[in-house]
């Protein structure tokens, strides 16, 4: 009998026989593609019809429809935390309550600062809600071109110590950070204003407020860092 190919064969050494093993098919034992394939995957489901299209488009459908409905409640969540800018300002205009830019509140704040016909307190208080403003660079560079820094710089010498000390504070702020601002400020003779305040006799809050104009200068400025040591600033700051 022909020997099928790929079999195995072997010598018996007692008959000395050639015997040949037959394939599992033929002897009844034969695992179909399908149940080896189950085998092979072990308890996975492996039936193409578990899912059809038309669920599986039916599923993804329902998943859209509830996404969808996430949001929109999302939506209707934050309109009602926030209402429009155009709605809130019909709103002010009912209540004949004006909104301003910071802008235009900056130059009502100069105006008083600078008005004749203003108090000491006002002046205060303009200078005091000026320094909140001027924290930004923005609004800064704003106050440099309205001339609201060279009036405070003006203010330094004031024989009013609490407009000195104000405006040493608003001056430290504008300055913070702002190179433009640190120049403007330096030419104006804010460097010169503000060692003198510290070398003379001044009330203590005064000469915080000049101290903090005087680094908010210097720092990241070099040539403002080279003016102070030829006007003397180690001297005056040793004396403190």
């Amino acid at each position: 009998q022909a020997v099928p190919a790929g079999s195995h064969v072997r010598l018996n050494l007692q008959t000395g026989d050639r015997e040949a093993k037959l394939p599992d098919s033929e002897n009844g034992k034969g695992d179909t593609g399908k149940e080896r394939r189950r085998k092979r995957l072990g308890k996975v489901d492996v039936d193409s019809n578990s899912f059809t299209s038309q669920e599986l488009k039916k599923a993804l459908a329902k998943m859209k429809e509830s996404e969808k409905a996430e949001r929109k409640a999302h939506e209707e969540e934050v309109r009602k935390k926030f209402r429009p800018i155009d709605q809130l300002k019909e709103e002010f205009e009912k209540l004949n309550v004006k909104m301003e830019t910071d802008y235009e509140i900056m130059v009502k704040l100069i105006s008083k600062f600078n008005s004749s016909a203003s108090t000491l307190d006002e002046k205060v208080a303009a200078l005091y809600d000026l320094e909140y403003y001027v924290h930004q660079v923005d609004n800064a560079k704003d106050f440099l071109s309205m001339g609201g820094l060279q009036l405070v710089i003006d203010g330094l010498n004031s024989t009013e110590a609490a407009l000195k000390e104000h405006a040493a504070f608003v001056l430290g702020a504008a300055l913070s950070g702002n190179p433009r601002v640190q120049v403007e400020a330096i030419e104006g003779g804010a460097l010169q204003k503000l060692l003198v305040i510290l070398a003379t006799e001044q009330p203590l809050p005064v000469k915080k407020k000049a101290l903090f104009a005087l680094a908010s200068m210097l720092r990241h400025f070099p040539y403002a860092q080279q003016q102070f040591l030829k006007l003397g600033g180690l001297q005056v700051l040793r004396s403190l």
